[in-house]
């Protein structure tokens, strides 16, 4: 390695090309790289979808998500599988096993899923895919005073639009209703006629096809043969002929029954800014950038969209995560430029100008050349993985200071030679720099471990951080010295005179403090280095006692600041959407008289807080991705809705979302008639805070637990938004076929058939018009099928043609039926949550007192109750017991590393001694800051413990030096501390300066990051005196110690010798 190191110092041409190289694979990656908010990643998950029209949830819970659960639960790699039943949908889905490759694992599930054969014949052929977290980077929202159809049509026009561009490959519709063909006869035309709804159905499924009549050969050409009568319309519907009579004349469908060719009758209420409206949805897909296709979205909009926009409709922008995108990216690009601005002025004041343009143009190179990389490794640019370089920039510029004041010491020593001096001084530091780069990669790698969705998310730190290592040690071991090593021009310009100047200042200011505080510190530290040990002991016990006192909060993981707040609805399932577009209209007021008292505490120029609202009934688009989204279910329900309000963009507003989510919960209330009402402005959240999962073989003991558990729930201090996902559902009307029915000739399919089409409809057929899938049903009018007492009355065809009241031949009783049934590893769960006030309460504390006391006592209240606690708290532990694991591995993997070089058992124990002690000033500092130790914060701190280490190593290397030249242990010590304090200042205060623009950062979207940026900043402040104080005291204290093993062992041995001889 140092022939190579040499070799290149003094080959100018490899050197810049090796750099060329790197700098041209680096801008040419920038240009091409892919761009997104967050991360995307797949779930480690296998959704199967199975659509049954008309069907209840226990009805579906038995015949088909039972059925696939026990089909799928044994394929290879599948961790759990949990499903819920809705009506007319059940879903199952497979979470996977950490590892396990999902493509196989969807075939495999495919493949069982496809030996099933015992599914309800009025099942759709189930659907399987990979869940992933596709989401839109742009929605374009439709609005105005116009018809359903209108806007519909006019959605799909766009649609088309923006797919016939370059950079836009998927767009999706949403917030309208699916088109319909519903044939509607009343019960008096079917019994004149003498027919029955089914018949109907099937006289419309004969009249409407198309097919293939094969093909006729004759002597010159070869004809296709084809059936065309396929309907495509509600017109074409009226013209089937219903009915022939034997004069000859005929009853079309459309004299008998009214044909509606509408949407399909589900409750859909899509509202944004107060009006109608519809959304486009635009996605990004594989290498497609967020930034280019919003750019071609906005350009179509403004200049085709607009101006031929039909009277009465609007067109806005929904949810810009292009708009989020660039202003984070320009926060941390700034905070990173006035950051890296800061350590080319600190290496400017302590190192000559040269050395520290070379040092941080390294520094430079390797971030852009890391973009290469990036690519190869299918990292994009996005929020985490730009911090990943904010946090490099504080570790890597340790290396290029090592060499580049190594190399700066020796040419002060041979001024003629500076090219032999940045050799010898690269080469003299290269083997300690080689593994202190190493050990920051080993210190970094389970990170890149964390399992799940979370480790997916943050995933890209650890990755940036370890390719700016390891481009930076090829950068400061093969390009630097080569630039460092070239004889300084003569003339200097005044700048750099002036320069010179401040430079020897700041030197002369060097000297004094090493020669006097320093080397005090350091004598003191080797003659009392118990005293030290045990004081450094003391502060790292008190710093964990401010933590374990609750002085320094935790919380796994960091509100990140969104512009959208959130408040979902769930009334009493049952509830007409009537009701609930009323409550909509509740909320939506109450958020804007928020909206008009807080805008009056705010700065007169400040923008409108209130940008846009969007109003749903009868979805929650909130917790529903794109295709293939855990959330994409397209279950609708009366009962349910969502109200959005958009606030001004981040960066231009004084107001945090989560003040306006607090002040907009306080001032609705409770609600009558609420179940659940929750109010959100995060970004991304792993989960509830507090989230329960409760079984029990016994349906009443659950619904019992579940009351009292989310009665104790709610007496803590903090706790609010406790909600549950289970009710008492529906009403619902249970037949039970009679005797006298067989008599007739009538069975129990013949009931539910007849009883199913008068209510929800006989599908006829699904006929494909344009890019549209239509289904036609055959129903009873509305005005037949909205009364409770229609039902017993209605009256069933008998295989005899006479008619029958549906009470003599069946018994009708009223129930109750769930609107939802969650099932988890076989067994039926309800699951119990509830949002935490952090500046209150933790939802650790809450969720051990809840362990510790609540849940036993339930347990023994309620036999065969199960308690499991999920969502953000299984993510934490599930991280916590994998980092548990790979932490000790990569320490062992430390210890190896710093063992080998060193050749020593113990030396690489004083090294890594220090990096508990680097946790005092991580502590202190989100002491001072008020900020709860998280996730974030631990990827600080191992950055920190990688530059305690990296320093530590090389003083102890330049220690070892000087004993091996025949120095006292003691002076030894001295001479190092003394040659290191300038790098190991210089480390600290680049790297302080490096995360101090983040850790002065106001703006609200960047304080999730700030945690992470104290613990490194203020951790190295703290970590240097540890490096200058702690490490001499215990480099001594071993020293001594291996000395008075040795002359133990030597008198032992001299006395064994004595009493040989005089025996």
């Amino acid at each position: 390695m140092k022939g190579a190191v040499a070799w290149m110092a003094r080959n100018k041409v490899a050197a810049n090309l090796l750099m060329l190289i790197i700098l041209f694979a680096g801008f040419i990656s920038l240009v091409n790289i892919k761009q997104q908010t967050f991360p995307e990643a797949s779930l480690d998950a296998i959704q199967v979808r199975v659509t049954y029209l008309g069907a209840a949830p226990e009805e579906i819970a038995q015949s088909i998500n039972q059925r696939v659960e026990e089909q799928i639960e044994a394929v290879e790699g599948v961790k759990r599988v949990t499903s819920v039943a809705a009506e007319n949908v059940g879903i199952v889905t497979a979470e996977l096993k950490l590892g396990t490759d999902a493509s196989r694992a969807l075939d495999d599930i495919k493949a069982e899923v496809d030996r099933i054969t015992t599914l309800p014949d009025g099942a759709e052929k189930p659907e399987v895919q990979e869940l992933t977290s596709l989401s839109s980077v742009l929605q374009v929202a439709i609005y105005g005073d116009a018809p359903e159809r209108s806007l519909k049509e006019l959605a799909e026009r766009i649609k088309d639009d923006l797919t016939a561009t370059d950079e836009i490959s998927f767009v999706q519709i949403s917030g309208l209703r699916p088109y319909e063909i519903s044939i509607e006869i009343d019960r008096a035309t079917l019994e004149s006629y003498g027919l029955s709804l089914p018949q109907v159905a099937a006289v419309v499924r004969r009249a409407s096809l198309d097919l293939p009549g094969g093909r006729l050969e004759t002597d010159s050409e070869e004809i296709l043969l084809r059936t065309k009568g396929q309907n495509y319309t509600g017109r074409d519907f009226e013209e089937i002929v219903l009915l022939s009579r034997p004069d000859g004349s005929k009853i079309l469908l459309g004299e008998v029954a009214t044909v509606r060719d509408g949407f399909q009758d589900v409750d859909l209420v899509t509202r944004f800014n107060g009006e109608r409206a519809a959304f486009i949805k635009i996605f990004r897909t594989a290498d497609e950038r967020a930034l280019d296709i919003v750019d071609a979205a906005k350009a179509y909009i403004d200049t085709e969209l607009t101006t031929t926009l039909p009277a009465g409709i609007e067109v806005g922008i929904w949810q810009d995560e292009s708009r989020i995108l660039a202003s984070r990216l320009e926060l941390l690009v700034r905070n990173g430029l006035i950051g890296l601005l800061l350590v080319i002025i600190a290496l400017t004041l302590f190192l000559n100008t040269r050395l520290a343009f070379w040092t941080s143009a390294g520094i430079l190179m390797s971030f852009v050349g890391v973009f290469g990389l990036m690519i190869l490794l299918d990292v994009s640019v996005n929020v985490i993985s730009l911090f990943g370089f904010i946090l490099a920039i504080g570790i890597v510029v340790d290396d290029a200071i090592v060499v580049g004041e190594n190399v700066a010491a020796e040419q002060e020593k041979d001024p003629a030679n500076p090219m032999d001096a940045a050799v010898r001084g690269a080469k003299r530091v290269s083997r300690p720099v080689i593994f202190a780069v190493f050990t920051t990669v080993a210190a970094f790698t389970p990170l890149l471990l964390v399992p799940g969705p979370l480790g997916k998310l943050l995933g890209d730190i650890p990755k940036i951080v370890i390719l700016v290592l390891l481009l930076s040690l090829v950068e400061v071991l093969f390009i630097l010295p080569n630039h460092l090593g070239h004889r300084p021009r003569a003339h200097r310009s005044r700048l750099a005179q002036a320069i010179d100047r401040v430079q020897a200042r700041v030197n002369r200011g060097l000297r004094r403090f090493v020669e006097g505080p320093l080397e005090k510190s350091v004598r003191f530290a080797t003659r009392r280095y118990g005293v030290v040990a045990a004081s450094a002991v003391a502060l790292l016990v008190i710093s964990i006692g401010f933590v374990r006192g609750g002085y320094i909060g935790f919380s796994f993981f960091p509100q990140i600041e969104g512009d959208v707040v959130t408040a979902r609805l769930e009334l009493q399932p049952g509830t007409p959407a009537a009701r609930t577009l009323a409550v909509t209209d509740y909320l939506e007021q109450a958020a804007q008289d928020v909206a008009e008292e807080l805008q009056g505490e705010l700065d007169d120029d400040h923008p409108a807080l209130l940008k846009n609202v969007f109003v749903s009934v009868g979805e929650q688009p909130s917790l529903q991705g794109g295709p293939g989204s855990a959330g994409s279910q397209g279950i609708f329900n009366s009962h349910v809705a969502e109200v959005s309000i958009e606030l001004p963009e981040a960066e231009t507003r004084d107001l945090a979302s989560a003040v306006f989510e607090t002040a907009w919960r306080e001032r609705v209330g409770e609600i009558t008639g609420a179940k659940t009402l929750t109010f959100s402005s995060q970004v991304i959240q792993l989960g509830n805070p507090i989230q329960a999962e409760m079984s029990a073989t016994d349906p009443a003991v659950l619904e019992a637990a579940k009351e009292d558990f989310k009665q104790e729930l709610r007496t803590f201090t903090g706790v609010f938004d406790v909600a549950d996902d289970q009710d008492a559902g529906k009403q619902e009307l249970q037949l039970d076929i009679k005797p006298e029915a067989t008599t007739l000739g009538l069975s129990l399919a013949d009931l539910a058939q007849q009883v199913q089409a008068a209510y929800f409809g006989a599908e006829a057929l699904r006929v494909q018009r344009g890019r549209d899938e239509v289904r036609v049903y055959v129903r009873l009018p509305e005005e037949e099928r909205d009364a409770l007492g229609d039902v017993a009355d209605y009256r069933i065809r008998t295989p005899a043609g006479g008619y029958v009241p549906l009470y003599e031949v069946a018994s009708v009783e009223t129930g109750a039926a769930p609107t939802a049934i969650n099932r988890k590893n076989g067994r039926r769960i309800v699951t119990v949550t509830a949002d935490v006030n952090t500046g209150q309460v933790s939802a650790d504390a809450v969720i051990a007192q809840l362990e510790a006391e609540i849940v036993p006592g339930l347990q023994r209240v309620h036999p065969g109750l199960r308690v499991s606690f999920e969502g953000e708290q299984a993510e934490q532990a599930d991280t916590m017991a994998a980092l548990a694991i790979f932490f000790p591995l990569a320490m062992f993997v430390i210890y190896c590393l710093l063992a080998i070089p060193f050749g020593s058992y113990i030396q690489p124990i004083i090294i890594m001694a220090a990096i508990p002690f680097g946790l005092i000033g991580a502590l202190v500092g989100h002491l001072l800051f008020g900020l709860d130790l998280g996730l974030l914060s631990m990827f600080g701190i191992v950055g920190l413990s990688g530059v305690v280490v990296n320093d530590s190593l090389v003083l102890v290397d330049f220690i070892n030096e000087e004993r091996d030249k025949g120095k006292p242990m003691s002076e030894a010590i001295l001479i190092g501390a003394k040659a290191r304090f300038r790098p190991i200042l210089l480390t600290t205060i680049t790297t302080f300066l490096g995360v101090l623009p983040l850790i002065l950062e106001r703006s609200v979207q960047a304080q999730f990051l700030v945690p992470m940026a104290v613990a490194l900043g203020f951790g190295i402040v703290f970590a240097t005196g540890i490096i200058l104080i702690l490490v001499p005291a215990l480099t001594m204290w071993q020293f001594e110690a291996s000395e008075w093993v040795k002359a133990r062992f030597s008198r032992s041995a001299n006395r064994t010798s004595f009493v040989t001889q005089d025996g």
